[in-house]
């Protein structure tokens, strides 16, 4: 696993300010590297770090290996004597050279003091700034806060708030780089000045790091040695320090959001390196927050790159931080806002969780957040700022309050109901709730029953937030479980509740389901097994029955003994004869929807001219198209249509590989850069709009990122660059890297482009369009083997993201790719610059590295097959087939044609008729046919591709009627049978998004009555 590297730099900087940077034209500036054609200029920064109240880091970074100075003074026109600073010799390299980086610490500064200082390089730029030293212990100040920046569009939005408030620092949740830790010059996007007067000269940042800035050692190159130092991290990463009565904390939450993930959620078991970070991590923080500087502060804020919705960081933080008395804990990642607050109705919003949209690009539902401080009042106040676009003036989204008074609640018109219940039943508690605090609380109603309290915290299933003097009238359950007479109390409301005997009764919870046999779901299995909790909620042993119930229906029962209280657990099997989707539960239980697939159909494939049979199957009803060069091409809408190509073991990867996609992406209806806005917009699964970004362009796995789910990918993102990665059998597996920021870098619309990804274990990643290298990064900074997903097929236009379920086998969302491909190739090694471009210029021949070219698909007619066969098992009849039912869908020149076969002993054909199929539910007679002990029936598809509207022939369902009656229905009962050329299936599961996957179905089940 990567093991973060600090390199010693120096120190750091405040706040307040104003700079210019330009060319220096001054005669004092040394020019002794104009001569040899040698200008210096500012790569990156300066930038400040580490802000305090006695100094301040200044860093910068130069293009070339120049002489630098720093100067600096309280006046303007006064500054120190230049102070000549040497480049960090203790710095990574970058394609091939060191980084040219430098760092000063200003020290002996004055408390709440503003400086200047001029920084310049040799014979090049100079960059005039100020900022302002940290006060003492100020009664009040603000800062601002930010996540996710990337590309960081949002930066003049941001640069005019900075110096509209005067933060005193500002706090950047992680992410600085649009692609991958391991491009060093996508740092740029962030510490790269680029307006005038640019905020980063001048204010100073405390940062996090994300998970799109690890890769490589770069992001503790330029933040974590200096950061880490002058913060005394005891833990990589991980620190502290106090500011104006608020104890802040910053960690690297990577070694579980994405270490962690990564290992865990494809499958594979955490490193003992990755487990020892993180528990030297945990350690750390509950030992920070018992000192006396965070004891003694008014707030304890700490921020993360993960958010608290994150499964890692919900297992690991809350669990510290609200015991340790955190106010607040502030993130990113997840590129949506959210404010959540304790699960725990005890603490409510006494630790309150905020997530940042994003400052990649403009939203109004959030581009940063202005945070104010009182420390007098005990008041901290979060303005979440955003912009729709950059024509339009910030506005506030909303505002949180935290309070150092927590959950300031009263109660009235309070009732209790009913009087009597029986055992195990509920009580209904009504009551007004209302936020007495100046800061939100939690709507948390304390119901004391015989004194003991018992919390009603969920409403609607949801937990309500009050803002300060809001009330809100709620209604909760309260479940009693012992007999006998409770006194029930709640403000000055006291009410008796008689719980009386109840009989065996039975409790059905906890339903879990899994498809098919395996310890991983089959989404295509017909079989379902289920399993419930059953409880005896009663006060007295009893019998019952555990009933089985499929499409409302019992279909099994099993009876069981329970003593009072008792909780076994029963399990049921059922096998499925009609695909679709279907209902099932056991008892009482909330009832599941399963979807059974079935159907068969026509479906185009496309050749591989490789030679090595890796075929690509056409999902969807793609039309067809033409090229620039009258190539033919097929027409991907972006909802329906993919290519499929499945892994027969043929394009095996051991250390390098190759993609390229010639595509071409529409325009039409889009207003911006991404191919996001062409796709269909589904519904997110939290009932928001969700953005369909990575479009894939290819990918072989099952998901396109949150782990390392795919061996090899091209997808464009929302930004309209594309990301490309290959994943490595490494909790740091994921290697990853995105286009650059320059113009020529990112899909172009309406135009045809040859998109390539390229990389090995030597040299690193390399990404072409058009000929033109959009990215370069360097070879991982770890070894570990190629993570090929052996099994599972690569898709062109189709992907899974998000979240990996590992029990359904996928990401939580499917997305999809709108646009014209040409021409698909897979290299099994890496392809030169030049190599590539004698591809692109003559894409109708193998090329070089022909023996290395595993997959070559274009879609001229020759390569195409539109015919295709499915042969179902033979089966035994009771008498002469008399009749065949089918439903059918068959449209525009597809076709169906039903060979009916009759045989003696199942091997040979004995005699035969053809049937052409009509579309829709029909049936026709085989009274022609002669008789025989079994029979099978080939179905011949048709498909129709063309370039007005295209149609794929389908068979929902045979049932043949042979004495006894034999249905095809299923997809299993399909798979019985044989395909042949363009036939095959489309599972409908892959176009769904799940909200959560299977629960784990592997606890044993214990069998009731044994």
């Amino acid at each position: 696993m990567l093991k973060r590297i600090t390199f010693m730099l120096v120190i750091l900087l405040s706040l307040f300010c104003v700079t210019s940077c330009g060319k220096n034209t001054k005669t004092e500036v040394q020019t002794a590297d104009e001569s040899n054609g040698v200008t210096a200029e500012f790569k990156n920064g300066p930038y400040l770090l580490a802000p305090k109240t006695d100094s301040m880091v200044v860093v910068w970074e130069s293009t070339e290996k120049v002489p630098a100075t720093i100067a600096y003074g309280t006046e303007e026109g006064a500054l120190c004597s230049p102070i000549e600073v040497e480049a960090e010799s203790d710095v990574p390299e970058f394609q091939g050279k060191k980084l040219y980086l430098f760092s000063y610490k200003i020290e002996n500064l004055k408390p709440g003091t503003k400086y200047y200082y001029e920084v310049k390089l040799d014979g090049g730029e100079n960059c005039k700034a100020n900022f302002k030293s940290l006060e003492t212990d100020p009664k009040s100040f603000n800062i601002m806060t930010l996540s996710d920046s990337h590309i960081f569009a949002t930066r003049a939005e941001l640069d005019k708030a900075i110096k509209d408030n005067e933060p005193a620092f500002l706090l950047h949740c992680g992410d600085l780089v649009e692609g991958t830790g391991a491009q060093a010059e996508q740092f740029s996007f962030w510490f790269k000045g680029t307006l005038k007067d640019d905020f980063i000269h001048s204010y100073p940042v405390v940062y996090s790091s994300g998970n799109h800035d690890q890769g490589d050692v770069f992001f503790n190159t330029y933040v974590y040695n200096i950061q880490d130092k002058e913060y005394g991290a005891e833990v990589a990463g991980d620190s502290s320090f106090n500011y104006g009565k608020v104890h802040f904390i910053t960690m690297n939450s990577n070694p579980w959001g994405l270490f962690q993930m990564n290992s865990e959620a494809t499958g594979n078991k955490v490193d003992e390196a990755t487990t020892k970070e993180i528990d030297q991590a945990m350690e750390w923080l509950k030992k920070d927050l018992e000192s006396d500087d965070a004891k003694n502060a008014k707030f304890r804020m700490i921020m993360m790159h993960h958010p608290v919705s994150d499964a890692y960081t919900k297992r690991y933080i809350p669990k510290i931080i609200e015991p340790g008395k955190v106010d607040l804990l502030l993130s990113g990642h997840t590129h949506s806002y959210a404010r959540e607050v304790s699960s725990d109705p005890s603490v409510g919003a006494g630790t309150v969780y905020l997530t940042h949209q994003d400052a990649r690009t403009y939203n109004k539902k959030g581009d940063f957040f202005y945070i104010s401080v009182d420390g007098e009042k005990g008041l901290m106040t979060i303005d979440n700022y955003g912009s729709p676009d950059t024509a339009s003036e910030s506005a506030k989204a909303n505002t949180t309050i935290i309070s150092n008074e927590k959950q300031q609640l009263t109660f009235s018109d309070v009732s209790i109901s009913p009087n009597s219940i029986l055992c195990n039943d509920k009580v209904t508690v009504k009551a007004t709730v209302t936020n007495n605090g100046s800061g939100i609380a939690a709507a948390a109603i304390p119901v004391k029953d015989n004194g003991e309290v018992h919390y009603l915290y969920s409403f609607d299933d949801e937990t309500v937030v009050l803002e300060p003097g809001e009330s809100k009238t709620l209604t909760g359950s309260l479940k009693i479980g012992t007999l006998g007479t409770h006194t029930l109390e709640l403000n000055d409301t006291s009410v008796s509740v008689d719980v009386k005997f109840r009989k065996a009764t039975f409790d059905y919870t906890n339903i879990r389901i899994k498809q098919g046999n395996e310890e991983v779901s089959d989404m295509s299995s017909n079989i379902l097994n289920m399993k419930a909790d059953v409880t005896n909620i009663g006060n007295e042993s009893g019998k019952g029955s555990a009933d089985f119930m499929i499409d409302d229906k019992t279909v099994e029962s099993e009876e069981i003994s329970l003593d009072a209280g008792e909780t076994k657990t029963v399990e049921f099997t059922y096998t499925f004869d009609k695909a679709g989707d279907h209902t099932a539960t056991i008892g009482n239980a909330p009832v599941e929807v399963v979807t059974i697939e079935g159907a068969i159909q026509g479906m185009p494939l496309v050749r591989d001219l490789s030679g090595n049979d890796n075929n690509g199957y056409i999902h969807g009803e793609p039309e067809l198209g033409k090229d620039e060069e009258n190539h033919q091409t097929i027409i991907l809408d972006g909802k329906r249509d993919y290519i499929e190509i499945p892994d027969n073991g043929g394009y095996t990867v051991k250390d390098a590989a190759t993609g390229m996609v010639w595509a071409n992406l529409p325009s039409a209806g889009t207003t911006k850069g991404g191919v996001s806005e062409l796709t269909e917009q589904y519904e997110d699964l939290d009932g928001k709009g969700a953005i369909p970004d990575h479009n894939p362009l290819m990918v072989k796995g099952i998901g396109l990122g949150w782990g390392t789910p795919y061996l090899f990918r091209m997808a464009v993102r929302e930004t309209g660059k594309v990301t490309y990665g290959v994943c490595l059998l490494d909790d740091n597996g994921e290697f990853s890297w995105n286009d650059g920021d320059e113009e020529a870098a990112g899909i172009k619309k309406d135009t045809w482009v040859q998109y390539t990804s390229t990389f090995d274990m030597k040299t690193g990643g390399d990404s072409y369009q058009n000929g033109y290298n959009s990215a370069h990064v360097d070879k991982p900074a770890f070894d570990a083997p190629v993570k090929n997903w052996e099994g599972e097929p690569m898709y062109i236009g189709f992907g899974f993201k998000n979240t990996i379920q590992t029990n359904r086998n996928r990401g939580m969302y499917h997305t999809m790719l709108p646009g014209t491909i040409s021409q698909v190739r897979f290299y099994t090694t890496k392809i030169s610059a030049d190599e590539n471009n004698e591809v692109r210029e003559n894409s109708t021949k193998e090329g070089p590295k022909a023996k290395d070219l595993k997959i070559w698909l274009n879609f001229e007619n020759k390569n195409m097959e539109t015919k295709g066969k499915h042969t179902t098992e033979w089966v035994e009849t009771s008498s002469a087939p008399s009749s065949l039912s089918y439903d059918t869908k068959i449209e525009g020149n597809a076709s169906i044609t039903a060979t009916i076969q009759v045989s003696e002993d199942g091997k040979t054909v004995k005699s035969e008729k053809n049937y052409v199929l009509k579309n829709g539910n029909n049936k026709i007679s085989l009274s022609e046919l002669a008789s025989g002990k079994y029979v099978r029936i080939v179905t011949d598809f048709v498909s129709d591709l063309n370039d007005k509207e295209s149609h794929i022939p389908v068979v929902n369902e045979y049932v043949l009627t042979a004495g006894n009656e034999k249905c095809w229905n299923t997809l299993v009962d399909w798979k019985k049978g044989t395909f042949e050329g363009a036939a095959g299936y489309q599972e409908t599961n892959v176009y769904k998004n799940f909200a959560s996957d299977f629960d784990d179905y592997n606890d044993s089940a214990s069998k009731a009555n044994k």
